[in-house]
């Protein structure tokens, strides 16, 4: 009997280890759970030996620049001497860069080479149009014809031809105006061109405040004390005539001719007629 019982529980034991190994060979569901953006995707593998999981391709993030561009909106700025200024955030100034020290013996410091890369006034006219619209004026003035398309850093000192940002309505009417500023971007190109200071040194002046940089390397008008009248040269004075001439001649003599015609005949005709 007990030999019996012994052989029962060996068959037993013997089929719960086939069960066993049966189940082991199953294959097995793994899920990779959906995020919320949809990015992971479900996958599903078996244990079969030599598969391999698939992985979630990564994701490609495209990064745009965004350009930095001048704000439309503000007027000139007038400081305490009277001289118009450009609003620093509409025109903080921008360089060309085919110009720098190395390069200012081909570019700037050759006669005529401005006159190459400077933009066509279809092109500034109608910026200044829509600049003078938005508010870029002085006193409110509107009026095209009163205002120089300006390069706050000037072509001769390496400015940007066609940027926006280094474009502004300089009016021609204030007392330091558009034509005060020629003068100090002149001066600085004599400079730079004389290897006297350096291109970068000019373009920082001019676009931080063009009329410091007028005061640092033009200089004030001389005082008032100082200043001599140019002197006029006078016209001689006319000889008398002797009684009863009527002109004097181109050689000096006398004419008593009646009639203006006729009078000085032969003597180089007349230079000043008496009666």
């Amino acid at each position: 009997m007990g030999l019996h019982n012994n052989r029962r529980h060996i068959a037993q034991w013997s089929l719960f280890g086939l069960l066993v190994v049966l189940t082991a060979g199953c294959a097995t569901a793994e899920t990779t759970p959906t995020s919320a953006n949809g990015v992971a995707r479900v996958t599903t593998q078996t244990s079969t030996p030599g598969a391999t999981k698939p992985t979630t391709p990564p994701l490609k993030v495209t990064v745009k620049a965004t350009p930095v561009a001048p704000k439309k909106t503000g007027g000139i700025s007038v400081n305490s001497s009277g001289a118009v200024l450009p609003n620093s955030a509409r025109t903080p100034g921008a360089i060309n860069p085919s110009v720098t020290q190395a390069t200012i013996g081909r570019t700037i410091c050759v006669s005529g080479w401005t006159a190459t890369i400077r933009p066509p006034s279809s092109l500034t006219t109608a910026l200044k149009v829509a600049q003078l619209a938005s508010g870029y004026t002085y006193k409110g003035d509107t009026a095209t014809g009163d205002y120089e398309e300006d390069h706050l850093i000037s072509l001769e000192l390496g400015g940007a031809p066609s940027a926006e940002a280094n474009l502004w309505p300089e009016p021609y009417n204030a007392p330091e105006g558009a034509r005060v500023k020629d003068q100090v971007e002149n001066k600085l190109h004599t400079l730079i061109c004389g290897g006297t200071i350096t291109v970068a040194t000019a373009q920082r002046a001019i676009a931080t405040n063009w009329w410091v940089a007028y005061q640092t390397y033009v200089g004030a008008a001389p005082p008032a004390s100082t200043y001599k009248a140019p002197v006029v040269a006078q016209p001689a004075p006319v000889p008398v005539a002797p009684g009863g001439a009527t002109a004097l001649c181109n050689d000096g003599t006398y004419s008593y001719a009646a009639h203006h015609q006729g009078a000085c005949s032969g003597h180089g005709g007349v230079k000043v007629f008496y009666k």
